[in-house]
């Protein structure tokens, strides 16, 4: 059937938002980097001297240290990242490490975190396509998704540093729309070996991705409908279940024994060392009553203002609020209105809560073991959250497009916080960097807004 004139299919309606989108990760991204001290944290000297030694052909150890010592930036006592598995690192060693050996380790880091903010921006496009795949009906889901996720200011302080909290964040992305699309329009070959790929990186990047191979192989089991050769049936799910995690096995298995090796868990979770001061335990309940877990947790659009600051949190609550009156109010159910759509839909929404619920359970015991809710973990389950609050401003549909509008206008106030336009005294013109790099991720979200307010006009939904 023709498209009526006048009106813009999904991926028509979508593609200049998303680009938009993300290039404003992208150059706030480049101001954040640029405004920061190289090594500003004990945490990212950590991870470059994780690249550097895989530079070299080795994987570092708790206890032997960090060898980086540029003479700028903290140091950790130990090498503290030593338990998350090498791919991330690999794909920065050739990027960071010349330049190191140059004499050039200012450069160095300057440049990583530039490589990492490529990362954080794919997040954007990525979220928007697994928003497509997911719920495939709602045409403007997948730019509204955009929007939502580029304004989440957690992003681009990742993407100002060397942390491998942002490559992790797009494995787990690609693996959300890996499994809806098996639970909307079934596994095919070329599913498949997405999957298996996806599954094979995310769990060479960091352990947290185990929630979605979970939920990959069990998109797969219940897929709509399988294609994979000449099976079928039982043993055809069986099969494209089984692939996802001999890939993660094979990728990956050999760092978790490694690891199981050295510190006697898989998970190779720093416990003690010399001079060690041991954080404070909690039982489960005493963490769910503490209001700074979930402060600290769910302060994905903080950026760096106070902590008093009620922004950050009208930011989020008011989306997820208007989603979950929505709910109360049945505006979600024109998403599919089709009877054959109603289980595929439902399995897809059950993976997302299910997910979601497992993150918060693994960080609550996580921090009543002595660790810390920060808010970057919880770019594991950005996607269910971003896809949470679009569905409440589209819910409301006359009002959504001001909605999305006022919204992103306000979540560019945190993205402000995170700069300094006096740049790092370690980096030459730095300063100019930042002003130019701010000005063009200003002039991004301006953009992102008008490319979404002229294309709500096209379409109802």
């Amino acid at each position: 059937m023709p498209r009526p004139a006048g009106r813009l299919r999904g991926r028509d309606w979508a593609t200049p938002v998303v680009l938009a989108a993300t290039l404003l990760v992208l150059t706030a991204s480049v101001a954040r980097t640029f405004s920061s001290m190289p090594l500003a944290s004990v945490d990212e000297s950590a991870h470059v001297d994780y690249v550097l030694r895989v530079w070299h052909g080795q994987l570092p150890v708790l206890s032997d240290g960090i060898r980086f010592r540029p003479g700028f930036g903290g140091t950790p006592p130990v090498q503290w990242v030593a338990q998350h598995p090498p791919l991330y690192y690999l794909l920065l060693a050739p990027v960071m490490g010349p330049l190191v050996d140059a004499g050039h380790p200012v450069q160095a880091v300057v440049l990583g975190r530039l490589a990492n903010a490529v990362f954080v921006a794919a997040i954007v496009p990525v979220a928007a396509w697994a928003a497509a795949r997911c719920f495939p009906g709602v045409v403007r889901l997948p730019g509204t998704v955009a929007v939502v996720t580029a304004s989440t200011s957690v992003l681009v302080v990742q993407g100002g540093v060397v942390y491998n909290d942002s490559l992790a964040a797009l494995t787990c992305a690609l693996a959300c729309g890996v499994a809806g699309a098996a639970l909307r329009s079934g596994v095919g070959p070329g599913l498949a070996v997405g999957g298996a790929l996806v599954a094979a990186a995310g769990t060479t990047t960091r352990l947290s991705f185990a929630l979605w191979l979970v939920a990959i192989v069990v998109a797969f089991a219940l897929a709509r409908t399988v294609r994979f050769g000449r099976l079928r049936g039982v043993w055809a799910r069986v099969v494209v279940a089984a692939v996802p995690v001999l890939a993660a096995a094979a990728a990956s298995g050999w760092f978790w024994l490694r690891n199981q090796a050295l510190t006697g868990s898989f998970s190779g979770r720093p416990t003690a060392w010399p001079g060690y001061t041991p954080r404070p335990h909690y039982s489960d309940a005493e963490v769910v009553s503490m209001l700074g877990f979930w402060r600290q947790l769910f302060a994905l659009f903080r950026g760096s203002l106070p902590i008093a600051s009620p922004l950050p949190w009208v930011l989020l609550l008011v989306p997820v609020l208007l989603f979950v009156a929505a709910l109360v109010l049945r505006r979600l159910r024109p998403w599919a209105p089709a009877d054959d759509d109603r289980w595929p839909r439902r399995l897809v929404v059950a993976m997302l809560v299910v997910v979601t619920l497992l993150f918060v359970v693994v960080e609550i015991r996580y921090t009543a073991g002595g660790g810390a809710p920060l808010n970057r973990y919880t770019l594991t389950v950005l996607l269910p959250i971003a896809f949470a609050m679009a569905a409440g401003f589209l819910a409301w549909r006359r009002a959504a497009t001001w909605l999305v509008l006022v919204w992103g206008a306000a979540a560019v106030v945190p993205m402000w916080s995170l700069v300094r336009f006096e740049g790092s005294e370690l980096v030459g013109h730095s300063g100019a960097v930042v002003v130019v790099a701010f000005a063009a991720a200003v002039v991004c979200a301006a953009g992102m807004l008008v490319a979404y307010a002229m294309a709500a006009r096209s379409t109802a939904r």
